[in-house]
This record gives C-alpha cells, sequence and structure tokens, in this order.
C-alpha cells in the first residue's frame, strides 16, 4: 500500500525541511522502504523573484 509523509512549513527557511525530508526518507530507505521525494511549489505562473521576502520566504 501506497503511504505519504507531507513536510510543510512556513517561510524561514527551506533548508530545514529540505534536510528533514533526506534524513526521513535515508532512515526509511534504510528500512528497505521504497522512497521518492517530490518537491511542490504552489507558485504556479508566479514569479517568487518579485514577491514580497515575507510572502515566499
Amino acid at each position: 500500500m501506497t503511504k505519504f509523509i507531507f513536510v510543510t512549513g512556513g517561510v524561514l527557511s527551506s533548508l530545514g525541511k529540505g534536510i528533514a525530508s533526506a534524513s526521513i526518507g535515508a532512515l526509511l530507505k534504510s528500512r528497505g522502504l521504497k522512497v521518492s521525494m517530490l518537491k511542490f511549489d504552489p507558485y504556479i505562473n508566479v514569479d517568487p523573484g518579485t514577491m514580497n521576502p515575507y510572502q515566499h520566504g
């Protein structure tokens, strides 16, 4: 059965979410599970470079 783990967070730092996701994935792989990572970018058709840093992070 397929199971999903979602890692979410605020606008402070994506580095922490990336490290947490990679660590969880490594632990699951070491237990013999198949792991696939997918990054979801909610800013469809929006240029994050022109957004306020408090909105984008």
